[in-house]
């Protein structure tokens, strides 16, 4: 159920411990949204004075907001935005509202940022719905990598109807830029969000869960990252993707790696206009990974297997480059439950690959 909120949007029931709605465009803020003016200085004023008050609602009307005045938490973390716990930060809807980062932002600035940073606390409590955040990466020629919406060391975050774009990202383990970033965090919830990564190539990665547990994503899609991941999970646990799509990526549309008890459900990767130049769904190193009732199609390999045991449920992994299903090794193959087998057919090489051969499985088509 929906409610309205005077001078804001509509909110769910959910919500209303939100009491307080603080409007950047209203006094004693005064945020313009036109694209031209700096409205980090305004925004921030009204994120402080919800986690003042105990927590409330960050209004952003429709318009374009300039984020330009940086910010500095030293040896942590350079930033445009800081938010705390309690808070819900709301605008008009993703097509109406954006943040948007001004030029020149130094390497591995964060645009939304939570207060705990530096792991000396927890942010809790947090909701983001509605609103877009740009990267505008072909903007920062000094950065290797940006993070758009970070939220290290968090709890309890749950992000609606959310669009990060053009977050800056470059080639080289320094370089993996990330539009959403899950680091060191529990009970996270994304909800309807996308990673839009086009009109520039060094763009980075999606979606990242890191050292993280209790993710979820739902109805998520990740597209067009100029030299990363749709969705990648590293070193985490208990982290699930229902229905979403990682497409268009440089390399792989869902990627797991060291992590356990990672779950995929109908979810896609790639497709014959929508390819990914790497793998659709990429394990390596992880346990009890689950993917069913998946598609993969026109990427490198359908799935591939290095390391991990996997319990693959239906799905189709057909038309791909390579191979439908790809194994490194015979004790990945060995390590690999097939339930209701899926299909694998009119691959590039084979429909199964064990250790680079071809292998004809019965009951698989």
């Amino acid at each position: 159920m929906m409610v309205p909120a005077a001078d804001g949007p509509y909110l769910s029931l959910g919500y209303l411990a939100y009491r307080r709605l603080f409007n950047v465009t209203l006094p004693p803020y005064g945020a313009a949204g036109d694209g031209l003016a700096d409205d980090g200085p305004a925004i921030q004023a009204a994120i402080d004075d919800a986690a003042r008050a105990g927590g409330g609602i960050v209004y952003l009307p429709a318009g374009t907001y300039l984020l330009k005045s940086l910010q500095w938490q030293t040896g942590v973390r350079a930033y445009l935005l800081n938010y705390f716990s309690g808070i819900a930060i709301i605008g008009a809807g993703r097509n109406l509202t954006t943040l948007r980062a001004g030029p020149g932002m130094p390497n591995e600035t964060r645009i939304l940022s939570a207060n705990s940073a530096n792991g000396a606390s927890r942010v809790s409590q947090v909701h983001f719905q509605d609103f877009t955040v740009d990267g505008a990466a072909a903007l920062q020629p000094a950065a290797r990598c940006m993070v758009g919406i970070s939220n290290v060391w968090t709890d309890r975050i749950t992000l609606m109807g959310v669009r990060v774009e053009r977050v800056k990202g470059t080639a080289g383990a320094e370089g993996e830029g990330v539009c959403f970033d899950s680091y060191n965090a529990t009970n996270h919830e994304y909800l309807d969000c996308e990673a839009v990564q086009t009109g520039v190539a060094a763009t980075g990665s999606g979606f990242g869960a890191t050292y993280a547990s209790h993710i979820t994503y739902r109805g998520c899609r990740a597209s067009g990252s100029g030299y990363w991941m749709g969705f990648t999970v590293f070193r985490s646990e208990a982290v699930s993707y229902h229905d979403c799509h990682g497409v268009l990526n440089a390399q792989r549309g869902l990627n797991c790696e060291y992590s356990k008890g990672i779950r995929y459900v109908n979810c896609h990767a790639g497709g014959q206009a929508a390819r990914n130049l790497g793998d659709g769904i990429y394990v390596y190193q992880s346990s009890n990974v689950d993917v069913i009732d998946c598609v993969s199609n026109g990427n490198l390999n359908g799935l591939l297997n290095n390391g991990s045991s996997v319990r693959v449920i239906r799905g189709d992994f057909s038309q791909n480059r390579s191979a439908g299903l790809a194994f490194v090794s015979q004790t990945d193959w060995d390590n690999t439950t097939l339930e209701e087998p899926p299909a694998v057919s009119t691959n590039g090489l084979a429909s199964i690959l064990i250790q680079g051969q071809p292998q004809i499985i019965e009951g698989m088509s």
